[in-house]
């Protein structure tokens, strides 16, 4: 490949990281979002159903982004073989780690306000009841 050729992967591969990390931010949240609107209303099977469905998505996402992560080091290297001067960051590692722990703690975080939805109540009329 060349040296462009290499470039061009690496900006694909940490376009799609991103994607990735958006579409799963937008997901968590519209999931939130929803078991907050919806409350009480559902029933168990359709919460499990919605459970799944969301952990499968998360689970995709988290397998591409292991995808996408293991080709940076190979396409660095290569740079590098080149004598490329293209800069590469060092810092991987370190946002790998954070971003995975952003996306286990979100997920947890959705699956539990689909089962314990916080519902808020009007206080007159917690009251009359």
């Amino acid at each position: 490949m060349t040296e462009y050729e290499l470039i061009s992967l690496l900006r694909e591969s940490a376009s799609g990281i991103s994607q990735d990390f958006e579409f799963f931010i937008t997901a968590t949240f519209a999931v939130i979002f929803v078991s907050y609107v919806v409350g009480d209303k559902l029933k168990r099977g359709p919460r499990i159903i919605i459970s799944l469905l969301y952990l499968g998505s998360v689970a995709m996402i988290l397998f591409r982004y292991q995808n996408l992560i293991d080709q940076i080091p190979f396409i660095v290297a290569s740079l590098n073989e080149m004598g490329s001067d293209f800069p590469a960051t060092s810092n991987i590692p370190s946002v790998s780690v954070l971003r995975r722990i952003i996306i286990v703690l979100g997920s947890i975080a959705a699956v539990y306000t689909i089962f314990q939805p916080v519902i808020f109540v009007d206080k007159e009329k917690a009251k009359d009841s």
